[in-house]
């Protein structure tokens, strides 16, 4: 049995008693797990069939780096990329905020990106990497169908983990612009949950439950994507719709690079500042005007490029995670 066709890649799983040892972000409140970050071993974990075991970003020996922005924290040892993004103003080593540098002592096998911002990043610093872009939560509805339910709430507000009063399953967020709207269907919905599958599947179904989503976290937007559900960007600064190129720096960078790996060129979005209350029957008109399903150009070679051996085809439209791998699958 292969884990691997990259043989030092299929040797590190095997050093693991079968478990892919694999580097995310983690949250170090114990049992509190961030979505985003741990889509990383639920994905992983069904297109290869093996549980994670969680690597630090620096490690001497060989790991898979996948769903996350967490390039730029890699060193020493071996760490290959698979839709992993890049952010070009870090460094891991010595003066951190000097931007990016190849770190020294690390081999950087580069199978995929999140998008092209990050590709650049990489090879500017003299990193090969190839134009495959995508990030796996894009294939979370194959794991997790949407249920054939209405939605309960009119619009689902996504807050991003910093903007929390700490990091809780209880968290909330004192900005004024999330006052309000109940009345409204709005949900305010934070990505922390139970470090847990059951915790994991129940923020995925909060995130289902709503008919519209505006989100200032990254994956916010690409579960409303990848499932189909209208959605906007709700950035702090400016006011209304806006419409952003994706290549002159108007919009947070992990946006513009997932969304130019899709194939978009701009993106439109809603502003609204945080010590303003928000009128939320116009941010729901906004997202029903200006949204529109986004199909990713190049999904499946960015599949094809999963340097694990595949459990799954792409020609598949369900990846049932079997009971006992839910309950290996590793949240902190």
């Amino acid at each position: 049995m292969s884990f691997s066709p990259n043989l030092d890649l299929d040797d590190a799983v095997r050093q693991q008693g079968g478990k892919v040892p694999l580097t995310w972000a983690r949250v170090v409140t114990k049992g509190v797990a961030n979505f985003g970050d741990v889509a990383s071993p639920v994905v992983v974990g069904a297109m290869s069939g093996c549980a994670s075991l969680h690597t630090p970003h620096g490690s001497h020996g060989t790991r898979l780096a996948a769903i996350g922005t967490i390039g730029q924290d890699a060193k020493w040892g071996t760490v290959h990329f698979w839709g992993t993004g890049v952010d070009a103003k870090i460094r891991s080593f010595g003066n951190r905020s000097a931007g990016f540098a190849a770190a020294p002592h690390t081999r950087y096998v580069v199978h995929a990106t999140r998008g092209p911002h990050s590709r650049r990043t990489l090879l500017q610093a003299g990193i090969q990497a190839p134009p495959v872009y995508g990030d796996g939560a894009w294939f979370l509805p194959r794991i997790l169908p949407r249920p054939s339910r209405e939605p309960k709430y009119e619009l689902g507000v996504i807050t991003h983990i910093s903007e929390l009063s700490k990091i809780g399953l209880d968290a909330q967020t004192d900005h004024v612009r999330y006052r309000g709207g109940q009345a409204d269907g709005v949900r305010i919905i934070s990505t922390l949950h139970e470090a847990s599958w059951a915790g994991f599947h129940s923020k995925l179904l909060e995130i289902l439950s709503c008919r519209r989503i505006v989100s200032v976290s990254l994956h916010g937007l690409i579960i409303a994507e990848t499932y189909g559900i209208p959605c906007l960007p709700f950035p702090f600064t400016g006011q209304g719709e806006i419409r952003s190129d994706l290549e002159a720096g108007e919009v947070d960078h992990r946006f513009a690079d997932f969304y130019r790996g899709a194939g978009r060129t701009h993106l439109p979005g809603f502003a609204q500042q945080r010590h303003e209350e928000t009128r939320w029957e116009q941010v729901m008109r906004s997202v029903d005007r200006l949204w529109s399903p986004l199909v990713p150009k190049q999904l499946e070679s960015f599949f094809e490029a999963f340097p694990l051996t595949h459990k799954v085809g792409f020609s598949q439209t369900e990846w049932p995670m079997p009971e006992e791998l839910q309950m290996q699958l590793t949240w902190q």
